[in-house]
């Protein structure tokens, strides 16, 4: 018998040791104290088992990583508080039937239509504010569990100061982007949303993967490509911000690719 690996109990054996079988892969499982070890008949079969069992570690891993547990609750705490705040802005606001002006970027004019920027302290809350609003519970469900599939990866990778800044940096790029171009009556957390997949994407290219499926990428690039139709506004959904989705894509892709750029040239 030829040593394969150690198999935790957080991993469970019984998936592999049914394909060896399937396989006709002769195989024994050894218990030891606090572990199980998988040996094998053939030396020329450790390395594709070895394999094929951290394989299935990183796909429980990338599975459980997703889920609402208390560990990953604690483990994801600025995720958490963003959705958290969400939520409660809403309830609040009644999904922005009141009191929403208390998160616009900018104070509203409406004779003659203009808007006015907010100064001093003010300045610096109402530039975040509007991530908090939500104007659906389609919008507010959609942006909250988009931001805790990325989020949840994203957090664990990027040291938490460097995952805040981020956050920060596209909710300013995404919220000024689209008050210049369509006024300060807008809210969400999609452009926030859109630039974690700018910078997921150009991380899986060019360091590694993190399990984040391709599809959900080009799910987002159509949504926003549609948002420069009248489809939305046809069927009732009203007007997208468009500006903030798009340039928080662009922004999570500029800030991937500048941090890519420190990082190697600390590295040499």
């Amino acid at each position: 018998m030829y040593f394969v690996c150690r198999c935790l109990d957080e991993y469970p054996i019984q998936p592999l040791l049914e394909q060896l079988k399937q396989q006709g892969m002769g195989y024994e499982v050894r218990q030891e104290q606090d572990a199980k070890e998988l040996w094998v008949e053939q030396a020329q079969w450790v390395d594709a088992v070895r394999n094929a069992y951290q394989q299935y570690q990183r796909a429980i891993d990338h599975q459980s990583q997703h889920t609402l547990t208390r560990k990953n609750l604690k483990q994801l705490p600025i995720t958490v508080a963003l959705i958290v705040v969400s939520l409660v802005v809403a309830f609040l606001t009644q999904l922005g039937e009141q009191g929403a002006e208390y998160f616009f970027i900018a104070q509203l004019q409406y004779y003659p239509r203009a808007w006015i920027a907010y100064s001093g302290a003010d300045l610096i809350w109402h530039s975040i504010s509007p991530v908090f609003l939500h104007f659906s519970i389609e919008h507010l469900v959609f942006n909250s569990l988009s931001l805790w599939y990325l989020g949840s990866v994203l957090e664990r990778i990027v040291p938490k100061l460097g995952y805040a800044v981020l956050i920060v940096l596209l909710a300013l790029i995404s919220n000024y982007s689209q008050l210049l171009a369509s006024g300060p009556l807008f809210g969400g957390l999609s452009g926030i949303v859109y630039g974690l997949i700018g910078f997921a994407f150009c991380y899986q290219k060019w360091i590694k993967p993190l399990g984040i499926a391709n599809g959900f990428l080009y799910l987002a690039v159509g949504w926003m490509a549609l948002g420069y139709t009248p489809f939305f506004a046809m069927v009732g959904l009203g007007n997208m911000a468009n500006a903030a989705h798009l340039s928080g894509l662009l922004g999570g892709v500029v800030i991937f690719v500048i941090s890519y750029v420190f990082l190697k040239k600390d590295s040499v």
